[in-house]
């Protein structure tokens, strides 16, 4: 359920998936944009929906979405979070100008401002701040030198998989309150099946990840048992989204998602266009 720090963390994580995953096909120097939108169920109910749009323009990336609570989730949890990153590709690594995330649970306002040169963090705003935020523990400015948001990490790794390599990588990163890391694994392709796609089943890449907070733990823990420092596993597949949303521009879109929340597995679906 959302009112869980732990799980809303674990939806940023599959946002982050969702979103950079949505730029790999085709080639970096050409124009590309695209909307899409995904529903999220856990325990076959669905509890949120996510729309996200991506602008690839020869060396930059602007990634943008918005997630929000549906159903009786929406009624008894009302929330919803915009995240945005703006970048460059430039080789050898992605390199992210700004990072932005403003949230809004139960009327109370969240939000975290990141911007970056050569590289690094310049800049950092984050409300409420760490004593407001469950007494939560400082990052050392050491510690998140050269770590990047959660979306620029996996945009690199994909871009990668875009020119034949695999989902096979591992990066430190930084959400502007906790330092985590994250780990992928290739597991090849296999047969997938969305909810409504006209198609029937077709090829996916398949990849596991694995994510770890490191520093910025929340020291007053109320909503259960401390999970902060549990390793947190998902699987991704990304194949041809128009067996699913025909018109879509791209060539590669995550089809499907699981990922692990304080609660069970949350499944997120490719939603394919509402009948003309």
């Amino acid at each position: 359920m959302v009112q869980s720090k732990p799980a809303r963390a674990s939806v940023v994580l599959a946002l982050a998936l969702f979103l950079v995953a949505l730029g790999c096909g085709g080639a970096r120097a050409q124009a590309r944009s695209a909307s899409v939108s995904y529903d999220i169920y856990t325990g076959g109910l669905q509890i949120l929906e996510l729309d996200a749009s991506i602008s690839l323009d020869g060396g930059s990336y602007d990634l943008s979405a918005k997630l929000r609570t549906r159903g009786l989730m929406s009624t008894l949890f009302p929330w919803e979070q915009s995240n945005r990153v703006a970048g460059t590709t430039a080789e050898p690594f992605p390199a992210p100008r700004v990072f932005e995330q403003r949230g809004n649970f139960r009327g109370k306002e969240r939000s975290v401002e990141i911007a970056y040169r050569d590289g690094r963090i310049a800049q950092l705003a984050v409300a409420p701040v760490g004593a407001e935020d469950n007494d939560r523990e400082p990052v050392p400015v050491d510690d998140v030198a050269g770590a990047l948001d959660p979306l620029t990490g996996i945009v690199a790794l994909l871009l990668r998989l875009e020119a034949g390599g695999s989902c096979d990588g591992r990066y430190d990163g930084f959400d502007g309150r906790r330092r985590f890391t994250m780990e992928l694994v290739d597991r090849g392709t296999e047969a997938i099946e969305v909810p409504g796609a006209p198609g029937g089943p077709g090829p996916a890449r398949v990849c596991d990840f694995v994510y770890r907070q490191t520093a910025g733990y929340a020291r007053r823990v109320s909503w259960g048992p401390d999970r902060q420092r549990d390793p947190r596993e998902g699987r991704f597949w990304i194949g041809d989204p128009r067996q699913v949303a025909p018109g879509v521009a791209l060539t590669r879109l995550p089809l499907r998602m699981e990922v692990e929340n304080s609660f069970g597995r949350m499944l997120a679906h490719l939603r394919p266009p509402a009948p003309r």
